[in-house]
């Protein structure tokens, strides 16, 4: 796909270093666009990985014909680009020409190696949508059997049976603590989980939990326990990634570390606008739950789609999405969860949690899981966002660096889930 857009004049470019088994590869392009690995396999017939796991700012830049690179064929058309020779050093003005005779030696060459991420498809306004859009896309993967609905295309696993006594639960209003008890107790791991959790030290309960109702009454209370439990429940049908970006740590790590976020801004937030805290939880527990979904349903685009973010790492995730899959993260796993009939706040919240001018219903929760997700990742947050959902930009840093001075106690308390999922 080669780019038909004029690129930006004194545009930064972006240096990607790859390796296969019989040595390395210097990749340079505009960093408006996203790196083909694709079309660097055609053109070298080799098979590259990034060097880098994840490198936001890109690689240094390797001296000019001392090594094999590839410069994206668009940058020839006499724009005027900045470049550095060291990832701590200023960038420079550097000319197509000068760019042109800098690697002019045969070790060099240029080639149609990126796309214009204006020209990438976006993701539908629209969650009614979706399905349209997905069932589309898993058309053009040819090692899938297309029918007329997702569930029926996909190989989904089964939902776990605590989840949907869990799910059942919470829909019934005169439920209390002994029926709750009742239901964890019927599967031992999860109330072996709940347990740990009530008992870890970033809660800092006096004395032993002994059980699931001491973690609710002592410790966590019962909209958290029901929450905390329905998302550990549905996790532990699906297997922790094994073929994911290398940068990317743990899964339960993200999960639970976007949850008590998400609880502690909650509870900074105005009792006017603030959503239950336990659905807080529980949407930062499963914001990245299509992450989990891709990697179960379609392992071989996951492990493509891996390595597209490890060289993108300057890419917003979506528009690697769409570029790979054509779908998002965040349209598959709203997709299943409101298939497995999980309450309307929390799917929606997850569908929306990228879009800060949504205002449809529950926008409250999914502008709050687009303030914890800029926050994590250190992104600056639309002021309008923050005023819609009553926080400060002080009060959001604050739970932020209170939740980060926990790491510790959260590190364990994932240690414990990760033990149990073994």
């Amino acid at each position: 796909m080669e780019p038909s857009l004029d690129l930006q004049p004194n545009q930064r470019l972006r240096v990607v270093h790859l390796a296969d088994h019989t040595g390395r590869l210097q990749v340079i392009f505009p960093e408006s666009n996203m790196l083909d690995i694709s079309a660097v396999s055609r053109i070298t017939k080799r098979r590259f990985e990034p060097v880098s796991n994840f490198h936001s700012s890109g690689d240094p830049l390797i001296k000019p014909n001392s090594v094999t690179t590839i410069l994206e064929a668009s940058m020839l058309k006499g724009a005027t680009f900045s470049i550095r020779t060291k990832v701590d050093e200023q960038y420079r003005d550097i000319t197509s020409a000068e760019l042109e005779k800098m690697f002019s030696g045969p070790l060099n060459r240029f080639e149609n190696i990126s796309i214009n991420t204006q020209l990438i498809k976006r993701p539908v306004d629209n969650h009614e949508d979706d399905e349209e859009q997905i069932l589309q896309a898993l058309g053009r993967f040819q090692s899938i059997r297309l029918k007329q609905r997702i569930e029926e295309t996909l190989e989904i696993p089964p939902l776990p049976a605590s989840s949907h006594r869990i799910i059942r639960l919470s829909a019934d209003k005169t439920a209390g603590t002994d029926e709750l008890c009742e239901v964890i107790a019927l599967d031992p791991s999860l109330a072996a989980q709940v347990i740990s959790w009530a008992s870890s030290p970033y809660y800092g309960a006096p004395g032993s939990i002994e059980s699931v109702e001491d973690a609710i009454i002592r410790v966590l209370g019962f909209d958290m326990v029901m929450n905390l439990a329905l998302g550990l429940s549905m996790s532990n049908g699906f297997q922790t990634p094994e073929d994911g970006p290398r940068h990317y740590e743990n899964f339960w790590l993200d999960s639970v570390s976007n949850a008590v976020l998400m609880e502690s801004l909650a509870k900074t937030m105005s009792g006017l606008n603030r959503p239950k805290l336990g659905h807080a939880y529980l949407a930062g527990l499963l914001h990245n739950f299509g992450y989990l979904a891709i990697s179960t349903i379609l392992p071989p685009h996951f492990s493509i789609l891996s390595r597209y973010q490890e060289a993108n790492a300057h890419l917003s995730s979506e528009l690697i999405e769409m570029q790979i899959l054509h779908f998002t993260k965040e349209q598959l796993g709203s997709w299943l969860l409101r298939y497995w009939s999980l309450p309307d706040n929390i799917w929606t919240a997850i569908r929306y949690s990228k879009k800060p001018h949504y205002y449809g219903e529950h926008a409250i929760l999914a502008k709050l899981l687009y303030v914890s997700h800029k926050l994590r990742h250190s992104e600056a947050i639309e002021p309008s966002v923050l005023l819609e959902i009553g926080l400060t930009q002080e009060e959001a840093d604050n739970c932020r660096d209170t939740i980060y001075q926990k790491s510790a106690e959260l590190h364990k308390m994932v240690a414990l889930i990760n033990k149990m999922n073994a």
